[in-house]
């Protein structure tokens, strides 16, 4: 591993919070190379608006939540959302909104986009 390009590591497709990556801290001036966390990543993107880019992509039919500056979503036009309480995965009869916490899978809470759940933590 230490004598391999990136592009010549395995893919990871399933990537946990505590995972690793590589960084450059501060690139245009004194760049020093540093190791982040999944988590602290996302969570440097979404403090900088990225969370709309993601949002965005995952929600392209209707673009009804954004993100501000600080990570903040909100929504563009009134949008219907209804709690379904808990269920081990798809609680079925689903409409754009819908809001679960999904007990086979770590509790996520999940929500309903049209045509299938988006995790929101």
């Amino acid at each position: 591993m230490a004598n391999q390009k990136l592009t010549q590591l395995n893919a990871l497709v399933s990537v946990n919070s505590l995972d690793l990556t590589y960084v450059v801290d501060d690139p245009s001036g004194t760049p020093v190379s540093k190791k982040c966390t999944a988590r602290d990543l996302v969570k440097g993107g979404a403090s900088d608006g990225a969370a709309a880019d993601i949002i965005d992509s995952t929600l392209a039919a209707s673009k009804n939540l954004v993100s501000d500056a600080n990570g903040k979503v909100t929504t563009t036009d009134n949008i219907f959302c209804r709690w379904r309480g808990e269920s081990a995965g798809d609680p079925g009869n689903n409409q754009p909104g819908d809001v679960y916490k999904d007990t086979a899978d770590s509790n996520k809470i999940k929500i309903y986009d049209g045509s299938g759940y988006i995790a929101l933590n």
